[in-house]
């Protein structure tokens, strides 16, 4: 390693030192101006400095050559080495077919090294097995030979066992021959029994006649028998026409109980709702005495006979003008509407019917038509400007100008109040519910509602309904006034009431 790096040190040296020289020598033969071969002095540099290029590669590879013998044999041997590695990859080549056909006869061997070792451990077993059944068979050999002694043994009992039937046999013979001379005064004896018999039989043919005589009185007595079964079958079908009637009128009676328990549920009903027209009916009369007290309140306040308060409204209505020389006639007639308006409520009469009740100035108009003339939706309400007793007049007014934009959206909250119907009295629940429907109508109002506000359709039933669920439930409750569709400004707001417990509705105002 260390000579290398010396070769390679004295090599780049010695290039160094050839190129100096080359140049200096080109130089040189620059400056000279000097000619080799009639070439031009730069030609003549230029051939210098190549002949100098060549010095420095001659004498690199010259060293090379020179230090290392392996970088000669790699330039000159080059084709010899590549022709014996060649050689040597094909002989690699064959040495590793050989060695896996050598891996596959071991392969093949070891297979059936195998095979030969199951079938000598199937013959181990097979031998093991013959064994066992020549152990087997010699146990058996001597049980058999056991069973021989005893069947010869046997066979001794048997032979004594025919003597003994022989003997039997004969005394058995012996008997017969008594038994036939039996036989023969048992005959003799079943032939006089034969002539008894037929004695018998011929007493019997009377006795068979004499019971065909019976027979047919039976016939007779079973005739009567079958006329009494019909008059019984008629009397049973009378029996079933009669049950039939009955239970016919059973069915009507189920039907007369049937339609007196429907009368029943109908008186039932008829009671609830008497009890809920009576329960409307007090809840009309408390709002009866409720109007009569505001009456009364607005009759102080009138003092006396007054038509018409500050700020009532006379006539409204949502104006879009489209064409801007129709906004006078838009203003004009809700002037007319408003006119009609405070003729009817203060029953004044005029003896000029041209002359109009109600009066604005000119410059409200012109403020009013600046104002609505841009295009879009206006709430325009007609008010009265003071207050005004009946007949009395002209009416001074003043237009208002509000534009119609979405105030609440269907499910916004307005209000909310709290409920313990099982601690609170029925007259509580309805003050809270009074002060929920207030604040509702103070917070639309003041959010910019100008037209009607109204819980439900409208009904007063509704509310009653709301009302009665309200005080039979008996946990305590949140109640909350919702709008119950989008609402503008031109109104109108409808309110939802809903009841919830726990953060769950539990009932509401049914809207029909």
């Amino acid at each position: 390693m260390t000579s290398a790096y010396i070769l390679i040190a004295s090599i780049l040296v010695l290039g160094g030192l050839l190129a100096t020289l080359g140049d200096r020598m080109g130089t040189r033969v620059g400056k000279a101006r000097l000619s080799l071969f009639n070439l031009r002095p730069r030609t003549t540099a230029t051939v210098v400095t190549i002949i100098t290029g060549g010095l420095i590669s001659a004498s690199t590879l010259g060293i090379l050559f020179a230090t290392s013998e392996s970088l000669r044999d790699g330039i000159f041997e080059l084709d010899n080495i590549l022709k014996k590695l060649r050689s040597a990859r094909r002989e690699v080549s064959q040495l590793e077919d050989e060695k896996n056909r050598v891996e596959q006869q071991l392969e093949d061997a070891r297979a059936e090294q195998i095979e030969v070792q199951k079938r000598l451990d199937e013959t181990n077993r097979n031998f093991q097995q013959a064994q066992n059944q020549l152990k087997d068979v010699s146990a058996q050999l001597g049980v058999l030979r056991t069973e021989i002694k005893s069947l010869l043994g046997e066979r001794q009992l048997l032979i004594q066992q025919r003597n003994q039937l022989n003997e039997q046999i004969t005394q058995l013979q012996s008997q017969i021959t008594q038994l036939k001379e039996l036989v023969k005064k048992r005959d003799q004896e079943m032939l006089e029994r034969d002539q008894a018999i037929q004695e018998r039989d011929q007493a019997i043919l009377k006795q068979d006649q004499t019971i065909q005589q019976r027979d047919q009185e039976l016939a007779d007595k079973d005739q009567a028998i079958k006329q009494f079964d019909r008059k019984i079958a008629e009397r049973d079908q009378v029996i079933a026409q009669r049950e039939t009637f009955l239970k016919k009128l059973e069915q009507e009676l189920k039907e007369l109980e049937q339609q007196l328990k429907q009368k029943e549920r109908q008186l039932a009903e008829r009671n609830k709702q008497l009890q809920s027209q009576e329960k409307q009916l007090a809840f009309l009369k408390r709002e009866l005495e409720i109007l009569e007290q505001y009456y009364q309140n607005y009759r102080v306040l009138r003092q006396g006979n007054v038509a018409l308060i500050r700020g009532q409204v006379l006539t409204s209505g949502v104006v879009r003008i489209v064409d801007p020389t129709a906004v006078n006639q838009a203003v004009d007639q809700l002037l007319s509407q408003a006119n009609k308006t405070a003729v009817d409520i203060t029953r004044a009469s005029s003896s000029n019917s041209q002359e109009p009740l109600v009066q604005i100035t000119q410059a409200q108009v012109d403020q009013l038509v600046q104002q609505i003339q841009d295009g879009r939706d206006y709430v325009v309400r007609i008010l009265s400007a003071g207050n005004y007793v009946e007949g009395e007049k002209p009416i001074q007014v003043f237009a208002d100008a509000a534009l119609n934009e979405v105030v609440f959206k269907g499910g916004d909250i307005l209000a909310t109040i709290s409920t313990n119907p099982s601690t609170m009295t029925n007259e509580q629940i309805r003050k809270r519910l009074d002060q929920l429907l207030a604040a509702s109508e103070f917070r639309a109002r003041r959010a910019g509602i100008l037209g009607d506000i109204q819980v439900g359709d409208g009904r007063l039933t509704t509310l009653i309904n709301f009302i009665e669920q309200l005080e039979k439930y008996g946990q305590p409750l949140n109640v909350k006034a919702i709008a119950q569709e989008t609402a503008y400004t031109a109104g109108p707001l409808k309110m939802q009431l809903v009841a919830s417990y726990n953060g769950e509705d539990v009932f509401k105002t049914i809207v029909n």
